[in-house]
């Protein structure tokens, strides 16, 4: 983390357990978050798998080139004192496990 992006702390719950975090935020995102698969393992998050794959763009509106996302996942997520209950979709995210 290079101090270029905006990084906000974050806490997640899921199944009763709380994970302190931290998040990228993203505008240019669809409207749904995202957690890094190798989080998701190492914290046991259940994982939901979709009815069928989504495929991700880039920017320029290309496909990630890791393939189709085929896992969602639903947390409540904290930010200072807002709590909400949102869908992730699980891939790698490299650099942050939230975004």
């Amino acid at each position: 983390m290079d101090g270029k992006h905006l990084v906000i702390t974050c806490t997640i719950i899921v199944n009763e357990n709380s994970i302190c975090t931290y998040a990228l935020i993203d505008c240019g995102a669809i409207g749904i978050a995202f957690m890094d698969e190798s989080f998701a393992s190492r914290h046991q998050v259940p994982l939901e798998k979709l009815s069928q794959p989504r495929v991700l763009e880039v920017i320029d509106g290309r496909p990630i080139e890791l393939g189709a996302v085929i896992y969602l996942v639903w947390v409540i997520m904290e930010i200072e004192r807002h709590r909400e209950k949102i869908p992730m979709f699980v891939t790698k995210l490299g650099h942050y496990p939230l975004v």
